[in-house]
């Protein structure tokens, strides 16, 4: 590179500097955005010359490092373009507001402000969560004659990915005897699926459980429900064999009185009836005449 080239390439680099420098852009580089709402990219920019913008670039940085603009707005235009739009047009806040935010809106985006003084531009990194659910509990019964247990079904939707934990009184961790599983919804979301087995005897805690979502990331728990567990009323429990041994035995003493009452009454019925009868007989004798006696 000769002299004069040089010389041509930092009159350059000088004029773009000292351009750049009647701007100063200043944004959030970090931003949190929850799913399904809207998520603002707060900017503003300072200018020593103009109070206003000429164009507004905002680009998405993908996995292969390309650059793919997302929104491109110039000064005075409004309406949202890919779901994003210009929050205060004509102001020095030219902060983005991306409505209904998705969880493919997750990453890095460069913002590009020029106006007739300069320009600067700053990068944002945005993350997207979706809050879990408070967790759903479903009694499942799962009765047999040798095992006679109930199955509890806790289930919660939500982003990133999170775990299930389950408690008694808050203090015994059942988490282990848990079957646990997720799966991804069309959204991108997790939807987490865990069954407890809980034995018929454990029932009788009744209450106390909890079904509680670990954050990983964050190492907290946050939601938890807490819900009764009903005493079983299933076929082949132990409390329902114990309810049919005393109705049988109640049916049992029943007919067995019955059948005593019935032999008491036909004992009287027919004592009864013998004495009707001896007395009818005597009345049915001949009465022997006064004064006559038997012969010798």
């Amino acid at each position: 590179m000769d002299h004069a080239e040089r010389l041509l390439y930092f009159s350059l680099y000088i004029c773009l500097s000292f351009s750049q420098s009647f701007v100063t852009l200043d944004c959030k580089h970090s931003v949190m955005g929850t799913f399904a709402d809207d998520t603002k990219l707060p900017c503003t920019f300072k200018s020593t010359k103009v109070k206003t913008f000429s164009s507004i670039e905002l680009s998405k940085f993908e996995k292969d490092g390309n650059q793919i603009y997302v929104f491109k707005s110039q000064a005075g235009v409004k309406g949202p373009q890919n779901r994003i739009k210009l929050l205060h047009p004509d102001s020095q806040d030219v902060s983005l507001v991306i409505q209904k935010t998705q969880l493919i809106d997750q990453g890095t985006y460069r913002y590009f402000l020029e106006t007739s003084s300069g320009y600067d531009y700053q990068d944002i990194t945005l993350k997207v969560i979706a809050p879990y659910s408070l967790p759903k509990v479903i009694l499942s019964p799962n009765v047999t004659r040798r095992m006679r247990t109930t199955n509890l079904i806790c289930e919660t939707t939500g982003y990133p990915l999170a775990q299930i934990h389950w408690f008694v009184y808050e203090r015994k961790n059942l988490t282990s005897e848990a079957k646990t599983f997720s799966v991804e919804t069309p959204q991108g979301l997790f939807k987490i699926t865990s069954t407890l087995p809980i034995r018929v005897a454990e029932s009788a805690l009744e209450g106390n459980y909890t079904c509680a979502v670990w954050n990983m990331e964050e190492q907290v728990y946050k939601v938890k429900k807490h819900f009764p567990i009903p005493f079983l009323d299933e076929p082949n429990t132990h409390r329902q064999s114990e309810r049919r041994k005393n109705k049988v035995l109640i049916a049992v003493f029943v007919i067995v009185g019955a059948l005593g009452l019935g032999i008491i009454i036909l004992t009287i019925f027919r004592f009864r009836r013998n004495f009707y009868l001896a007395i009818r007989r005597e009345s049915w004798m001949p009465m022997m005449p006064r004064g006559q006696k038997a012969d010798a």
